[in-house]
């Protein structure tokens, strides 16, 4: 099981983009120290699995990995990090037999971790009790590697406790790195090329640093780099502020797109998961938005089939939401967590009764997506890869398009479609 010299590594990760993020930070961390980073298919010495525990379906596909990847590479260092540990107990984390487990903290040290781990020879669980959990780890990333979209991570943990979600016991309370680092990390990228940086984090919208919130924090970045433009990655309602607002309307390098999740779009619904607005105070701050900048395209997160969800309960979310008019809805059928409030409450709804409302859902998000991209005469496309004259990208807007070209594109292009198919820009016009 144990070798002298271990040197390649491969990376499994699940759920979201934060996750996506940090696995991205490892590899990078463990390339700079000399590790070979090798594909899945590939026989590796060391396995590592970034887990989710947001659902009990995700913390299940987190054993199955664990599992996958012990019988694939048999010798290899079993390494597990993320939500999925951090979240369940001491004896369980046993029970998983890796060799190395790392929670929500020491993320950052998981190069030095691995190196011990090699040389002492011995297993290690540093999963800490949550509540010991009151700094941000910074986990810069310097280059993403043929991409012009860049991420930074600047927030971590949440505060709020939705009564389905198991995040704020598996990454603790809120905390943020500091506006310097955010500002020296964020330079850096622009001097590597990327022309997009998206701000992340668990919750992006709760950023603090002593006085300094995100609209603070966006004017500090427009005011130290050139030509990036900065993108919110998602956002509550209740931290979209008045000044936020004002420097979207005001400054071309912010994009005009806020991905708003809105969960349930009826109040008796929104009461039960414990989120902090009513459907009536979240469309009145949409119309707001929508009044100081008319151009902007705001898209959303909605569960189907929450506990006790009727059906007249999903008629009056499903009204809403067309009543509102988001760009486009990610839509996700509840799923259970134990753990957490909801886990308890009685009045689960039927699986098939879910997969009804989800998919009327997203037939509805496809009409939503048409009749937004259609106010757009005129699109901003950030080119981000391309198959030989067909090149691909994102507009301003968060809507996909796809440019046919003779000529050779790259970075940021104003142009105007010709037609939308499937929900995707299409430009045939030679650029």
């Amino acid at each position: 099981m144990w070798k002298g010299e271990l040197m390649r590594f491969h990376i499994e990760t699940l759920g979201c983009k934060v996750n996506t993020y940090e696995s991205q930070y490892y590899a990078e961390s463990l390339k700079k120290a000399g590790y070979i980073e090798v594909g899945k298919d590939d026989p590796c010495d060391i396995c590592i699995i970034n887990t989710c525990t947001v659902t009990n379906t995700a913390a299940s596909k987190s054993r199955q990995k664990i599992h996958h990847a012990k019988k694939k590479n048999s010798n290899a260092l079993i390494v597990l990090v993320g939500c999925y540990v951090q979240f369940i107990d001491e004896k369980q984390r046993e029970a998983l037999e890796a060799d190395l487990i790392i929670g929500a903290k020491d993320k950052n040290k998981i190069v030095p971790l691995i190196d011990e781990l090699i040389h002492e020879k011995h297993k290690m669980d540093q999963v800490k009790p949550i509540d010991q959990y009151f700094d941000f780890e910074a986990m810069p990333i310097h280059c993403f590697e043929n991409m012009e979209r860049a991420f930074l991570k600047v927030q971590d943990g949440c505060n709020q406790f939705c009564s389905y979600c198991a995040i704020p016991f598996a990454r603790g309370r809120e905390r943020s790195l500091s506006s310097d680092e955010v500002i020296k990390i964020a330079k850096e990228l622009e001097e590597k090329g990327h022309q997009e940086i998206v701000l992340t984090g668990i919750h992006t919208g709760r950023y603090k640093d002593n006085d300094i919130d995100l609209a603070c924090l966006l004017k500090l970045l427009l005011e130290n780099t050139q030509n990036v433009y900065f993108r919110i990655s998602s956002i509550e309602i209740t931290e979209v502020s008045d000044e936020l607002i004002e420097l979207i309307l005001k400054e071309p390098r912010i994009c005009h797109h806020l991905h708003i999740p809105v969960q349930s779009a009826c109040d008796e619904t929104l009461q039960r998961m414990n989120r902090p607005y009513t459907i009536e105070e979240f469309k009145n701050r949409i119309s707001k938005i929508r009044s100081q900048i008319p151009d902007i395209s705001i898209s959303t997160d909605v569960i189907t089939g929450f506990v006790m969800e009727s059906d007249e309960e999903f008629e009056t979310t499903y009204q809403n939401l067309k009543e509102i008019e988001f760009s486009f809805l990610h839509v996700f059928p509840y799923s259970k967590r134990d753990g957490t409030k909801a886990a308890s409450m009685k009045g689960e709804v039927h699986g098939t009764i879910q997969k009804e409302r989800t998919s009327k859902l997203l037939e509805l998000s496809k009409e939503l997506r048409q009749k937004d991209m259609e106010r757009y005469p005129n699109i901003t496309v950030l080119i981000e890869r391309n198959e030989g004259n067909t090149y691909f990208g994102y507009t301003n807007q968060y809507h996909p398009a796809r440019i046919e070209s003779d000529t050779i594109l790259s970075g940021r292009i104003l142009t105007s479609w010709d037609t939308i198919e499937n929900g995707t820009y299409i430009v045939r016009k030679k650029a």
